[in-house]
């Protein structure tokens, strides 16, 4: 996965609650959910991966299979 720009600063548990929110609803926010992977280096989405797991139970990476 390519990364655009990746910030410095960030929470890999608010990645994690917003990710969880953009798998919501009648259907998913495909748009959020590549902007929050998409702007993250692969440290980051690992540190989100397992923030998303310690507060939902649930890995990420099943729930962003298709």
């Amino acid at each position: 996965m390519a990364t655009l720009l990746a910030p410095e600063d960030f929470s890999p548990s608010e990645d994690a609650m917003a990710l969880n929110k953009a798998f919501e609803g009648w259907g998913t926010d495909e748009k959020a959910i590549i902007w929050i992977l998409g702007h993250r280096n692969a440290d980051q989405r690992k540190q989100i991966r397992l923030a998303y797991q310690e507060i939902y139970l649930e890995d990420l990476n099943k729930k962003t299979q298709i």
